[in-house]
């Protein structure tokens, strides 16, 4: 029976150590997460998650200990941190890493965002997610298996996360008979056998690109329009601070989503006003 040791976060860490335990064809040795405690803005718990399935489960800080497990597969899902090589060379199969975007095309940080920004200069109206193997370089393994979602005109950053965890569920379901069956490497394909523009974006690749001047809001140009719209979709991603202009002094902010979804249906007070009530939304 092959033995994992599992790192990640997020709802789909959750969802894909589910199915890992749900299977009795492999033997989850120990689970690496952020501690229960920890402040982070997606929903639910790895930390909790894994110790309800009766995992043993530590934080990052002790990543180190699955040096001290035999395990065939070291499996990634949403783990923040950059792996050295002394643990990717510890599984005698392989490493894996569940990437939330189609490679070779998109490497590292942010790219919901900037699969947005890209899509209409490039074409190219699809996401993907990627099971690779692991390299030193980031993102830069042989290539497990894809599967893609379309990027849709009216896609936010947010809705496009939501879209692609369901897609990244699906792969990572449908390849843990891959795992099973020790066919990794057998099907595994470097990234230099695929074609397309290639970008790598870092952590701070956003940084200075949420402020949008008020003329070019007000440009008339169609190119111009057609690119501060898609910058406004690509950086509205709740609860982080989206898209903004400033007016006399004042931030304003610009956003696609719903604030009716943001607020859950909460009453808005009555401020006397007779005449009906326009939305805040860029749907």
């Amino acid at each position: 029976m092959p033995s994992v040791a599992f790192m990640g976060s997020h709802p789909l860490g959750e969802r894909c150590l589910e199915e890992l335990t749900s299977r009795d064809a492999f033997d989850v040795e120990l689970v690496v997460t952020y501690g229960p405690n920890e402040d982070t803005w997606w929903d639910g718990c790895l930390y909790d998650r894994a110790k309800q399935l009766g995992h043993r489960v530590v934080t990052r800080s002790s990543e180190r200990v699955v040096l001290k497990h035999d395990i065939d597969y070291l499996v990634s899902v949403y783990y923040p941190d950059i792996l050295g090589e002394e643990l990717l060379d510890h599984p005698n199969v392989a490493p894996l890493n569940l990437h939330q975007a189609e490679l070779p095309r998109y490497r590292g940080s942010n790219v919901f965002s900037h699969a947005i920004m890209n899509a209409r200069d490039d074409d190219h109206w699809r996401y993907g997610t990627t099971l690779h193997v692991m390299a030193p370089e980031v993102d830069a393994g042989d290539i497990v298996a894809r599967r893609f979602v379309p990027i849709e005109e009216t896609d936010t950053a947010r809705m496009l996360y939501d879209r692609v965890t369901d897609a990244s569920a699906e792969l990572f379901r449908e390849q843990l008979t891959t795992l099973r069956d020790g066919d990794v490497h057998r099907v595994a394909t470097p990234q230099s056998a695929y074609n397309g523009e290639r970008y790598f974006y870092t952590k701070e690749s956003l940084d200075g690109e949420k402020a949008i001047p008020a003329e070019r809001l007000a440009d008339d140009d169609e190119s111009t329009q057609l690119a501060v719209y898609d910058k406004i979709r690509a950086l509205d991603f709740p609860p982080f601070q989206p898209a903004y202009t400033e007016l006399a002094g004042n931030r304003v902010y610009l956003t696609a989503t719903d604030y009716s979804d943001l607020f859950e249906g909460a009453s808005v007070p009555s401020l006397g006003v007779e005449t009906d009530a326009v939305p805040v939304s860029g749907n």
